[in-house]
């Protein structure tokens, strides 16, 4: 007989007719898997309290309400654990709820009650350890075999809303790059476990089709839910099994008990092993360099600090000498020197649908005014603003660069003004190709380009496109 499966907050699938609501206190004892989603055990419906001097509380008897709903829960939960069975929790992001306690409600002005706080994971019958709040989807599978099978499944689907620090007599099956941010445990409670997961997430706008004033579920939808179902009985058989095994005494462990052939394979395995943490810090250096190689990218869609770090990184392959300046009073983008010995400051700016308008460059006139006023600087430098308009666009379907209140400040002020789209094109040639001749030509582009919109020179073709046209 196929085992039930009851699901608090979380919907499979295909098994709308498992859902149990967290308001309707039904007893779980006739299922024999649980999946809890914490992020729905919050107080329904309720009558929130604002303070005059800010925040504000569930009021009594709202908050009794909540406490009752939570004290059913973890006592549920309990039994469920006691009995042998297994309850998974996906780990969505814990919430912090603001209950009052005393005889009357705030809401009728009187002050004799006091508030304390419940959180979305307080039906837990132990500690798990440190809940901390964070998002992301870098994922690190333990390769625990029980769990291989959920995890090749459904690691696409998979993200955290939710890691644990500090955890204690746990199994811990996925992390993050980090490997004291826990994503993934198994806790032994009695005869049961609880099993935490990364939150695994689907659009329910592509599972779900809509006919006359009905819903229902996509085929693609049901596949999915049969699959989770099905992994979730395959973990479950498993740990069942282990549990019900006699745990091995420690003396078992010598060579002498075991056959040759259980000693190879523990040793292919720790082989095994090595290769995997090997391969690992092996691709965290080419993420570390991959990294590295795309800030250029950020030449066309970015802005802030990304778009000052890529144009310092652009500047650097055209040869200039380029790095942020603040001494604690002066803030500069850029302070830029050439190998002719032009010396530049560069100011940044990118705009998601607008040109870039005469605010940032009055800022580029005071901080060209502002550094030629400090001591060691003898010569006024020249100006250059980056601009990075409708930065969200394809390069080649963007119409605007510059106001024309910019270029006239420009054309007066004798400020060099380059598209950081233009320049991610020179710089992207110039990574993959040594050619002096041209960094120079570029660099001559805008010095001769100061008082207009830069351009540079046509970018030659490369040694390898000529010889596919020979």
């Amino acid at each position: 007989m196929k085992k039930q499966i009851f699901t608090i907050g979380y919907e499979i699938p295909g098994y709308s007719e498992d859902y149990i609501d967290f308001n309707s206190k039904k007893s779980l004892m006739d299922a024999d898997i649980l999946l809890i989603s914490p992020d729905s055990l919050y107080p329904h419906y309720e009558s929130w309290i604002n303070f005059s001097s800010g925040g504000g509380c569930y009021d009594v008897a709202a908050s009794d309400r909540y406490e009752d709903k939570i004290s059913h829960l973890k006592k549920e939960v309990k039994d469920f654990l006691r009995s042998g069975k297994n309850i998974f929790i996906f780990l969505s992001q814990k919430e912090d709820y603001v209950l009052a306690s005393g005889v009357s409600s705030p809401r009728k002005g009187q002050n004799n009650y006091s508030t304390y706080k419940k959180n979305n994971y307080d039906f837990l019958p132990i500690d798990i350890g440190t809940l901390i709040s964070s998002s992301g989807k870098h994922i690190e599978f333990s390769g625990n075999i029980i769990f291989s099978e959920f995890y090749k499944k459904f690691r696409d689907s998979l993200e955290y809303q939710l890691y644990i620090e500090d955890i204690n007599n746990a199994q811990v099956i996925f992390t993050g790059k980090d490997k004291t941010k826990i994503l993934g445990s198994i806790h032994k409670v009695g005869r049961g476990n609880i099993i935490t997961l990364p939150y695994l997430n689907y659009d329910k706008n592509k599972f779900i089709k809509e006919k006359g004033d009905k819903s229902y579920w996509t085929d693609k939808a049901i596949n999915f839910g049969n699959s989770l179902v099905d992994c979730f009985l395959l973990i479950d058989q498993r740990l069942t099994q282990e549990s019900e095994k006699t745990p091995p005494p420690n003396w078992v462990v010598q060579e002498k008990f075991s056959t040759k052939e259980a000693i190879k394979i523990k040793g292919d395995i720790e082989k095994n092993r090595k290769k995997i943490e090997e391969i690992k810090d092996e691709n965290e250096k080419l993420n570390k360099k991959l990294a590295d190689e795309n800030i250029l990218k950020d030449l066309l869609f970015e802005q802030g600090k990304p778009l000052e770090n890529a144009v310092i990184k652009a500047l650097n392959i055209l040869g200039y000498e380029a790095e942020n300046y603040n001494d604690g009073e002066l803030e500069l983008d850029q302070v830029i020197l050439s190998p002719e010995k032009y010396r530049f400051i560069g100011e940044c700016e990118g705009r998601d649908n607008k040109d870039i308008n005469i605010t940032k460059f009055r800022q580029l006139v005071e901080s060209l005014n502002a550094d030629f006023a400090r001591d060691e600087v003898e010569e006024k430098a020249l100006g250059i603003l980056f601009g990075n308009s409708e930065r969200l666009k394809e390069p080649d379907k963007r119409t605007l660069n510059f106001t024309q209140k910019c270029k006239i400040g420009a054309e007066r002020e004798k400020i060099a003004l380059v598209k950081t789209s233009d320049l991610f094109y020179i710089v992207k040639y110039l990574s993959e190709n040594k050619d002096e001749k041209f960094k120079k030509s570029c660099r001559d582009s805008i010095y001769n380009g100061l008082g207009k919109i830069v351009e540079f020179p046509q970018i030659p073709k490369s040694k390898s496109m000529k010889n596919k046209m020979k």
